[in-house]
C-alpha cells in the first residue's frame, strides 16, 4: 500500500513521533515538476505565451504542496523554538529528536522541543497526501458533465428490475447533492403496472452539472445483487448484475460551447469522428404508449462503421433533438474507448515490469445483499449494513464512493510510482544516469 509510506511511531519518552517519508520515485518527480515551473516562470517573465502561462497554471499545484511538505518536513526556523546564538535553522524534525535525546538540553528547550514537534508533525499528514493528491495527473474529463449508461447483465428478467433499482439510486444521489440530472434514454420491455417491477433493457442518466463525471466516475462496472425476486415461489436467492458505465457528456457541436476546444474537428483528438465513418438510419419510434410511437420517424440509430458502436435514440418526439443526443452518447463511447484502450496499454506494461494492475469496466466492483442488508464494494473492501440508505442515494452510498476514491488514488500512486522507477532504470541502462 502507498499510504503504509507514511506512518507514526512512539520514541522519546511519551512522546509521538511522526516518521515522515515519501517514495524517493514521487519526491524526484516533484522535483522535476517544480525545477520545470521555475524555468518555464522565468522564460514567461521574459516573453509572455499563453500557452506556457496554462502550462505553469497546471504545474503550480505541484510545486506549491512540495515546498509546504518540505517547509515543514525539512526546515524549521529557530527562532520559533528558542533563541540560541550563531544558529539559523534546524535542518529536520530529526535534528529536534536528538536535542530532546540529549541529556545536557535543559527543561524549557526540551518542552519547547516537544511541543514543536508535536505542531509540525501535525501538519504533516495533510501535506504528505495533498502533495500526493497533486502528482496524480489529472483526469482529462473531470470537469465535464457525465452520463451514466445502465444495462441488464446475468439474471434475465430480476437484472432489468436491478438496472431500475440502480437508476433510482443515482437520481436520488443527484437530487441531495443538487446536480441537474435527466433521463436520456428508458428503454423498458416490461407491461407491469409497478415502476419497480419494470424491466428495463436500458437507461442513460445525464448529470449536467460540470465535474460530475469526476464524482460519479467510481461507480463504473459491474454491480451484483443477491435477493429472492418478486416472481421466485420457493424462496431461493438468486443472483443477477447490471453494468454501469460513466461516460463524459460533451456539448454538442449545435451549441458552439467548447467543441472547438475540445478538438471535435481535430481529427488527431479523442473527440474526433468523421462524418464518412458514421452512418445514420431514421425509423419509427418503437415501444409502448407516446402518440408518436409508431407514427412518425423521429428515432435515430448511428453505427460507427469502424468499431461497430452502435447508438439508438427514440425518447424524443423530435428527429432533430434525437439525433443530437444520438451524437452526444456517441461521441462520449468513443472518447472514453480510445482513452481506456491507451489506459489499458499501458497497464499491461506495468504489469509485464512490475506486477500493478487495474480494474476495467468489467470487473465486478459491488454486491448489494438483500437479505444482509449488506453492500460491499470489492475495490475498497469497505462493507455497510446500510442497504436501504445507499438505494436512496443517501450518506452511505457518499461513505462507499469516497472508498473507492481513496482506493483509486492508492492505485494512480502506485502506478505513477512504477512508471517513475521505469524510468529510471531505463535511463540508467542507457547510461544517462549513475547507478
Amino acid at each position: 500500500m502507498v499510504l503504509a509510506l507514511f506512518s507514526y511511531r512512539a520514541s522519546v519518552g511519551t512522546t509521538e513521533i511522526l516518521e515522515h517519508s515519501i517514495s524517493p520515485a514521487l519526491l524526484r518527480r516533484a522535483r522535476s515538476i517544480a525545477a520545470e515551473h521555475e524555468k518555464l516562470t522565468r522564460s514567461v517573465q521574459n516573453e509572455y505565451n499563453s500557452q506556457t502561462a496554462k502550462k505553469i497554471g497546471e504545474l503550480s499545484q505541484v510545486t506549491e504542496a512540495l515546498e509546504d511538505w518540505e517547509t515543514a518536513n525539512k526546515v524549521i526556523p529557530l527562532d520559533v523554538l528558542c533563541q540560541v546564538r550563531n544558529l539559523t535553522y534546524l535542518q529536520s524534525i530529526t535534528e529536534l529528536q536528538q536535542l530532546l535525546r540529549d541529556p545536557s538540553t535543559d527543561t524549557e528547550l526540551r518542552s519547547l522541543a516537544t511541543e514543536e514537534i508535536e505542531q509540525t508533525s501535525s501538519t504533516l499528514p495533510t501535506l504528505f497526501t495533498s502533495l500526493q493528491t497533486t502528482l496524480i495527473p489529472p483526469d482529462p474529463f473531470s470537469s465535464l458533465p457525465c452520463l451514466l449508461e445502465i444495462r441488464p447483465g446475468a439474471g434475465g428478467s430480476e437484472a432489468g428490475i436491478f438496472v431500475g433499482d440502480l437508476l433510482r439510486m443515482y437520481e436520488a444521489y443527484c437530487k441531495r447533492h443538487s446536480l441537474h440530472f435527466q433521463v436520456l434514454k428508458l428503454d423498458s420491455s416490461s407491461t407491469s403496472k409497478s415502476a419497480r417491477l419494470a424491466e428495463i433493457q436500458e437507461a442513460i442518466l445525464e448529470i449536467s452539472t460540470p465535474s460530475a463525471y469526476r464524482l460519479l466516475k467510481c461507480e463504473a462496472g459491474v454491480h451484483r445483487v443477491q435477493r429472492v425476486p418478486a416472481t421466485e415461489t420457493q424462496g431461493r436467492t438468486h443472483t443477477s448484475a447490471a453494468s454501469v458505465l460513466v461516460l463524459p457528456s460533451f456539448p454538442d457541436e449545435q451549441s458552439g460551447s467548447g467543441g472547438e476546444e475540445l478538438g471535435f474537428d481535430d481529427p488527431n483528438s479523442d473527440y474526433y469522428i468523421s462524418p464518412s465513418d458514421v452512418r445514420t438510419d431514421v425509423m419509427r419510434a418503437r415501444g409502448a404508449g407516446g402518440q408518436h410511437v409508431n407514427t412518425t420517424d423521429s428515432a435515430i440509430r448511428l453505427t460507427h462503421i469502424p468499431t461497430s458502436t452502435v447508438v439508438s435514440i427514440q425518447d424524443g418526439r423530435s428527429q432533430h433533438k434525437n439525433r443530437q443526443k444520438a451524437w452526444q452518447v456517441l461521441r462520449a463511447k468513443l472518447a472514453q474507448s480510445r482513452r481506456e484502450a491507451r489506459e489499458e496499454e499501458k497497464a499491461r506494461l506495468r504489469v509485464s515490469v512490475v506486477g500493478v494492475a487495474r480494474m476495467g469496466r468489467g470487473d465486478k466492483v459491488r454486491t448489494y445483499n438483500w437479505g444482509q442488508q449488506r453492500v460491499t464494494d470489492h475495490r475498497s473492501g469497505l462493507t455497510l449494513n446500510q442497504l436501504d440508505n445507499v438505494l436512496e442515494g443517501g450518506e452511505s452510498l457518499d461513505e462507499i464512493m469516497e472508498s473507492v476514491r481513496v482506493w483509486q488514488r492508492d492505485r494512480d500512486l502506485e502506478a505513477l510510482i512504477a512508471d517513475e522507477e521505469a524510468e529510471v532504470r531505463t535511463a540508467k541502462k542507457k547510461g544517462r544516469l549513475c547507478g
